[in-house]
């Protein structure tokens, strides 16, 4: 049985969206392993050379945790997208093991990344939710893989919208926007529709 994980935005030493990470954690352990764990993200131990900027913490758990790691965080730049196919896949907790995403991944081509479309409807890329732009509403894939703290955050705050998403709306749409734990809509991760492959 695989690992979770959980993945933080740190911020001058503070950690963001900690009660959504909290939740989803309890919840994911509680789903896999039967047993809540109860992460105290706000008490984080930062080491003092992450105490400044933008750091990425990663914590790998069961019902105890395994490993708490601390990087400093450089975004990738995501410029296109190719869609592919999959009605199988499964992601609704964040697991370490990302075997059957990678295996997307490996379709990806000369694209950048991969926006992954299941039962004819978009879902997620391989490491984050997506928002589409659509006559100026801003709407994510009601059909996600994984709930993102960063979008329950967003749709929560009535910032984004959920809705069912096909890949006919990407031709009418103004963008792409890349969202995670390490990604939000100020951040300008998108994507413009040419740069999409179908």
């Amino acid at each position: 049985m695989s690992l979770l994980l959980e993945t933080i935005r740190i911020v001058d030493g503070l950690p963001m969206n900690a009660a959504y990470h909290q939740r989803r954690a309890a919840e994911s352990s509680l789903a896999v392993f039967g047993k809540e764990i109860h992460l105290e993200f706000d008490n984080l131990l930062i080491p003092d050379e992450f105490r400044e900027g933008v750091v990425k913490c990663r914590i790998i758990y069961d019902v105890h945790i395994h490993e708490i790691t601390f990087e400093h965080y450089t975004p990738r730049k995501i410029n296109s997208l190719k869609l592919v196919y999959d009605n199988q896949i499964d992601y609704s907790n964040k697991r370490l093991d990302r075997s059957d995403l990678n295996a997307l991944v490996a379709q990806k081509g000369i694209a950048d990344e991969i926006l992954i479309v299941k039962n004819g409807l978009l879902s997620d890329i391989s490491y984050g939710n997506v928002v589409v732009s659509i006559n100026g509403v801003l709407y994510t894939p009601k059909n996600c893989l994984l709930k993102g703290t960063q979008r329950q955050q967003l749709l929560d705050e009535g910032k984004i919208v959920e809705r069912d998403l096909t890949p006919a709306d990407l031709q009418n749409c103004t963008s792409v926007t890349i969202i995670n734990a390490m990604l939000g809509l100020e951040d300008n991760n998108t994507i413009l529709p040419e740069n999409i492959i179908f």
